[in-house]
């Protein structure tokens, strides 16, 4: 029988080689990509996460400044006449409707809506929740893909 002995010249050799070099400079180049993908996709999340904490910071500063307002009347009033004092001390921006009390807080594209019931005087908690909506009133330019 015959053997033939296959033998690779130089040729063969520098041409696997290139072509491995290039398969592993198109891997990188890929995941150089990937990774700046994601680093835009988190900065641009944290950013959205940072705006929603400070319409929330805001909001419970609102509510501090409520609950203020209703200690003070609270002393002084008892049942509709304690209502009426509330009503006429409310800061700028909040509302009253019966026993609710409604005001939003903007921020860039972004409406933070609460509303919140009054209970009784001298009652704890002095407020509940009832509505604590994040509104985006137009998607943000630099989000378009």
């Amino acid at each position: 029988m015959n053997k033939r002995k296959v033998a690779l010249g130089p040729g063969a050799a520098s041409l696997i080689l290139i072509v491995v070099v290039l398969s592993l400079a198109m891997l990188a180049m890929l995941a150089q990509i990937g990774s700046r993908n994601d680093y835009s996709l988190s900065s641009r999340s944290a950013e959205m996460i940072t705006r929603v904490y400070e319409l929330h910071e805001l909001s419970e500063r609102r509510l501090a400044e409520l609950d203020a307002i209703l200690v003070r009347c609270a002393e002084n009033a008892e049942g509709e006449e304690y209502l009426k004092k509330v009503e006429e001390s409310l800061p700028e921006g909040m509302t009253m409707d019966g026993n609710i009390v409604s005001w939003s807080e903007p921020l860039d594209n972004r409406n933070m809506n609460i509303e919140v019931q009054l209970n009784a005087p001298g009652e704890m908690p002095r407020v509940e929740w009832k509505n604590y909506k994040l509104q985006v009133e137009e998607p943000e330019e630099d989000w378009e893909w």
